[in-house]
C-alpha cells in the first residue's frame, strides 16, 4: 500500500481530494494532510510516507521548498505537483528537483483521476526498481568488458517519464539523470533477425535520439565497479565531452577506460596566455593559416566551457569595440555552444563577417588584415605617439598605398581616424571619471594640454570643462 500525504493551503481542495478520489483501487491510502510544507514536515517526522502530493503556492514555505527539503532528508519519498495553473516554470523547476509528475487539479476535476493515478503508480513502481537497481549494482563489480554510457552537454535532467522508459529498457540513471549507463551484456542477446550482431548496440529512451545526448562505448571496463566507471563517465563529461563532440565523430564515441584515467594537466598561465592574445589579435580573421592555428589550440587546452565562453564573448566585444566604424552591425555570440563544432562555425560565421567590407572593396585577406592591425594599433597605443609612416612599415606597406587602403577600408583618413578614436576616449573619460583634463589629453596622446582642449573643441563644439558639466546636468 501506498502512503500519501497531501499538502495544500486550501482546506476544502484537501478534503476533496481525500474524500472523492478512488484511492484504493490504485494500491494508495491518504494517512494525513497538511495545509504548509513546516506542517508536512512535522507530518513527516513521525509518520511513513511515501508519496508526497503538494501544490507549489504556499505561504510559510511554498511548496518548490518543501521539494527542495524532502529530496534532501527523504529522498525516497515520491513527489506529485497540484496545480491550479499550470505555470510552466514553476513545473519545470519541480521536475528539475525530482518531482515525478504534476497534476492540474482541472484534471482531478473532469474524472480524470484514473489515468493520473495509473500513471503516478506506474511511476513510483519505476522510481522504486531505479533504486534497487542502483543499491544493487553499488556492490557488484561489472564482468563485462564494455559498457555504455548516454550523456548530454549541457545538462539536460530526466524528466520522470524518460527515467521509467529508462529503467523498463535496462539503463541505470544517476541520481542527477544527465548520465545514463548499460551494464548488460549485449553479445549475449539474440538480435531480432535471429543472428548474433557483431558489435550491437543498445535500445535508446525515449528523448536521448535529440542532438544534446551522446552514445559513448566505454572499453576494458571488467573489473571496474558501476560506480567508479560512473565517476569516470562524470570527468569525461566535465571535461572532454564537449570537445570531442564535433559533428564528425564516430557513432558512437569510442573510449577505453584507460583514457578515462589519464589525468589532464591544467594548462599553465602562459600558454593560455598566449592563445588569449591569438584571439584578441585578430589575424585570424583575414589570415587561413592563423585560423587554423587558433582552432588547434583552443581544442588542445581544453578549457571549461564556461571559461571558453568568457575568452569568445570577451573577443566579441572587444571586436565591436575596435572595429565599430568599419562593421557598424555588431557582432553577436550565441547564448551557449553544445559542442566544438559550433565553436568552430562561429568562428568561421566571425570571419565571413568580419571581411564583408574589404571583400566588397575587392582588397586581399593580406592587405584587409593589415588594414586591421593598424586599427588595432591605435587603439591599444592612443596615448602614445602615432605617424602613419610608422605605423605603415609595421604592417608591411608602403605609405602611399597605406594611406589609400586605410581610407578606403575604415573610410576616414589614418590621422583623421586617430583623432576621432583618441577624442571619443576623452569624452569616456570625462563622463566616466573626475580625472583631471591634463591627465586626460596624457592619456590619449596630448602632451599639450591646450592643445588638446582646442582639437576637443573643434570636434565637440564644446571645451573638455564644458562637456563634462554638460553630460553631468543631463
Amino acid at each position: 500500500m501506498i502512503h500519501v500525504l497531501i499538502v495544500d493551503d486550501d482546506k476544502l481542495v484537501r478534503k476533496g481530494l481525500m474524500s472523492f478520489l478512488p484511492w484504493e483501487s490504485f494500491g494508495m491510502r491518504v494517512v494525513g494532510e497538511a495545509a504548509n510544507g513546516e506542517k508536512a514536515l512535522d507530518f513527516l517526522k513521525a509518520n511513513r510516507v511515501d508519496l508526497l502530493m503538494t501544490d507549489l503556492a504556499m505561504p510559510l514555505m511554498s511548496g518548490i521548498e518543501l521539494i527542495r527539503v524532502v529530496r534532501k532528508q527523504y529522498p525516497n519519498i515520491a513527489i506529485a505537483v497540484l496545480t491550479l495553473h499550470q505555470d510552466f516554470e514553476y513545473i519545470q523547476e519541480a521536475l528539475r528537483l525530482g518531482a515525478i509528475d504534476y497534476i492540474a487539479k482541472v484534471e482531478l476535476e473532469k474524472e480524470q483521476f484514473e489515468e493520473v493515478f495509473q500513471r503516478i503508480h506506474s511511476r513510483i513502481m519505476a522510481e522504486k526498481q531505479k533504486h534497487k537497481n542502483e543499491a544493487d549494482s553499488i556492490v557488484e563489480v561489472y564482468s563485462c568488458d564494455t559498457a555504455y554510457a548516454l550523456v548530454t552537454f549541457p545538462d539536460e535532467p530526466l524528466t520522470s517519464s524518460m527515467v521509467a522508459d529508462c529503467v523498463s529498457l535496462g539503463w541505470i540513471a544517476e541520481a542527477e539523470g544527465s548520465i545514463l549507463m548499460w551494464l548488460k551484456d549485449l553479445a549475449k542477446e539474440v538480435q531480432p533477425q535471429g543472428h548474433y550482431e557483431e558489435d550491437p548496440l543498445p535500445p535508446l529512451p525515449n528523448g536521448t535520439r535529440s542532438t544534446g545526448w551522446h552514445l559513448v562505448r566505454l572499453r576494458h571496463t571488467a573489473g571496474i565497479s558501476p560506480s567508479d566507471l560512473l565517476q569516470r563517465i562524470r570527468a569525461y563529461r566535465r571535461r572532454d565531452l564537449f570537445y570531442d563532440c564535433d559533428g564528425n565523430e564516430p557513432y558512437p564515441i569510442e573510449k577505453s577506460v584507460m583514457e578515462l584515467l589519464v589525468e589532464h594537466p591544467e594548462p599553465g598561465e602562459e600558454e593560455t596566455d598566449t592563445v588569449k592574445e591569438l584571439l584578441h589579435a585578430f589575424t585570424w580573421v583575414h589570415d587561413d593559416e592563423a585560423f587554423d592555428k587558433l582552432c588547434s589550440r583552443l581544442k588542445e587546452l581544453r578549457i571549461p566551457v564556461s571559461k571558453l565562453m568568457q575568452w569568445i564573448y570577451g573577443c566579441t566585444v572587444d571586436w565591436n569595440r575596435l572595429y565599430r566604424a568599419i562593421q557598424p552591425d555588431e557582432i553577436k555570440m550565441p547564448d551557449i555552444f553544445t559542442c566544438w563544432r559550433e565553436v568552430e562555425d562561429w568562428l568561421k560565421q566571425f570571419r565571413e563577417n568580419g571581411i564583408t567590407r574589404s571583400g566588397s572593396l575587392q582588397l586581399s585577406p593580406e592587405v584587409s588584415g593589415s588594414i586591421m592591425t593598424a586599427v588595432k594599433i591605435v587603439h591599444d597605443e592612443l596615448e602614445l605617439p602615432l605617424f602613419a609612416i610608422d605605423v605603415a612599415k609595421r604592417v608591411n606597406l608602403s605609405r602611399s598605398y597605406f594611406y589609400q587602403c586605410f581610407k578606403e577600408i575604415v573610410g576616414y583618413s589614418f590621422n583623421e581616424y586617430l583623432r576621432k578614436v583618441r577624442i571619443d576616449k576623452a569624452r569616456e573619460y570625462l563622463e566616466q571619471t573626475a580625472r583631471p583634463i591634463v591627465w586626460i589629453a596624457k592619456q590619449t596622446g596630448y602632451e599639450d594640454e591646450k592643445y588638446f582642449s582646442r582639437t576637443f573643441r573643434e570636434q565637440t563644439g564644446m571645451l573638455p570643462s564644458e562637456y563634462r558639466q554638460r553630460y553631468k546636468a543631463r
